[in-house]
């Protein structure tokens, strides 16, 4: 009987505890309006942090399920999203404001005749629109069998616009292809006190031009999830290309370049850019992981910068996942017993948050949204 009872007061304590965390209120923005008019330009972390302190809540105000997160309703300028409470909790509803007789105002759905890409998007666009559907990262089993310029029929040596140049290696007749040359390693940053800078990795900007990893480096280096393991090859896009002729050797035309293009870099296909297709949303499970580059190579980063994590499909990260980030900073004060410097690790604090919109098996890309302080690679990501 005992056990009977000592288990149904567990059942009462979690449900008690679940029904608390459940009722936990959603922290408004200070002068939070009351209804705001969305226009052109506008994005939906923006919109929610007009009601919000913490935007990435905005599923839970708009009481959004699993299923509606990956297909949202469309947010349109013209509409209009209303603050409301229900049993004392904020919630956001969306309508269309109607003057009728004797100024009352009336609520009803809009229907949108708009196209799609009309639609309010999730983050700045032209913070990541060249790298929605460019090629970013890649793994070992992808280089052995990319397609891959061979020349052209002038024997140039260097290759741009206009220009027709021609591959093996494509088995697919797909209209647009991605020119791209292998980067710099992806990996798993070391501890600190284990960091030391090889001249290679110092002149790694300079280097990189003067001699690219090849397929053999690849093959050569660990993969892994361990401090030093390559998570992938980070790439480098040059332009797009136009397919064509296809066959054994395939003939295609140059229709953008970014930069030079040489024999030896690789092919992908291009595909249309996605923007709208996610909301920012917390992961449901305990996640950590680490910030493994700052996307132009400089190694710091702020707001809108995009960083690459060790964090992919693998650990169950998705488009529109918000994570934390979180920095250990040192310190060096003067030991009163010795007189001399000592260096303290300081306790790690949240500086920012980064939302995700690209993911890959072992790495994932994001835009730093809050940034207190400047993001470096080494800092922490976990659940916010």
């Amino acid at each position: 009987m005992s056990r009977i009872i000592s288990a149904l007061l567990m059942a009462v304590a979690t449900a008690t505890a679940a029904v608390a965390i459940a009722a936990e209120p959603i922290p408004l923005a200070s002068n939070a309006p009351e209804r705001y008019t969305v226009v052109k330009g506008d994005t939906l972390w923006g919109i929610a942090g007009k009601f919000l302190k913490d935007p990435w809540r905005w599923p839970d105000i708009w009481q959004l399920n699993k299923a509606q997160i990956k297909n949202p309703h469309w947010i349109y300028p013209g509409d209009i999203v209303f603050l409301d409470y229900v049993d004392g909790q904020p919630r956001l509803r969306l309508g269309k404001n109607l003057t009728g007789s004797g100024g009352n105002q009336k609520l009803s759905p809009e229907v949108h005749s708009e196209l799609i890409d009309k639609a309010i998007p999730s983050i700045p666009p032209n913070a990541i629109e060249a790298f929605i559907s460019r090629p970013l990262v890649v793994e070992l089993n992808e280089l052995q069998d990319a397609p891959r310029v061979i020349g052209t029929d002038e024997s140039r040596v260097i290759m741009g616009n206009g220009d027709e140049i021609y591959a093996l290696g494509i088995k697919e007749n797909h209209p647009k292809w991605y020119v791209y040359r292998l980067g710099a390693p992806l990996k798993t940053p070391l501890p600190p006190e284990d960091t030391t800078l090889t001249d290679k990795e110092i002149l790694g900007p300079v280097l990189r031009y003067l001699r690219t990893p090849t397929y053999k480096d690849a093959v050569e280096a660990p993969s892994g999830g361990n401090p030093g393991d390559v998570l992938g090859y980070e790439v480098l896009y040059l332009g797009t290309a136009q397919l064509k002729e296809p066959g054994n050797v395939s003939t295609l035309e140059i229709l953008s370049s970014k930069e030079e293009i040489l024999k030896g870099d690789l092919l992908i296909p291009a595909e249309e850019p996605t923007l709208n297709s996610y909301v920012p949303h917390v992961v449901d499970e305990e996640v950590s992981g680490q910030v493994v580059s700052v996307h132009g190579g400089v190694g710091v980063g702020g707001k809108f910068s995009i960083v690459a994590l060790n964090l992919g499909e693998n650990v169950g990260i998705e488009r529109g996942h918000v994570l934390g980030i979180f920095t250990k900073r040192n310190t060096v004060y003067e030991d009163k017993d010795s007189g001399r410097n000592k260096t303290v690790e300081l306790p790690e604090k949240r500086n920012g948050v980064v939302f995700i919109f690209r993911v890959f098996n072992r790495v994932s890309y994001g835009l730093v949204m809050e940034a207190a302080r400047p993001v470096v690679t080494g800092d922490s990501v976990k659940n916010p």
